[in-house]
């Protein structure tokens, strides 16, 4: 699923857009290494989308300490905080995996 306004201005209130940017190499490298998961078991030649890689990447954040610690300390307890923050981290990382990942010839 996308990022939508409604869930950004959540995200915002919530603090975890600040908690993201601060963090952004950390999340960056979630990303790349779900998305070449992803890639590496599709047929070749096959699209990789955001929602493809949303469902390798959302089992790492559901155990991620650190993220689960943030989110308890600011007691975001509604279930869907981190479903949210995975589409935030793929809004923001998207465009510089998919590059990264065809400048190195493995596209």
């Amino acid at each position: 699923m996308s990022l939508t306004l409604e869930s950004e201005q959540r995200l915002i209130k919530g603090g975890l857009v600040a908690y993201f940017t601060e963090n952004q190499a950390r999340w960056l490298g979630f990303v790349q290494r779900s998305y070449a998961y992803v890639k590496e078991g599709f047929p070749q030649g096959a699209t990789v989308r955001r929602d493809d890689v949303a469902k390798a990447l959302l089992p790492m954040l559901e155990v991620d300490p650190e993220l689960l610690n943030v989110i308890a300390v600011k007691k975001l307890k509604e279930k869907y905080w981190v479903r949210y923050f995975g589409d935030l981290i793929l809004d923001r990382c998207w465009e510089q995996v998919v590059q990264n990942w065809n400048e190195e010839g493995q596209g």
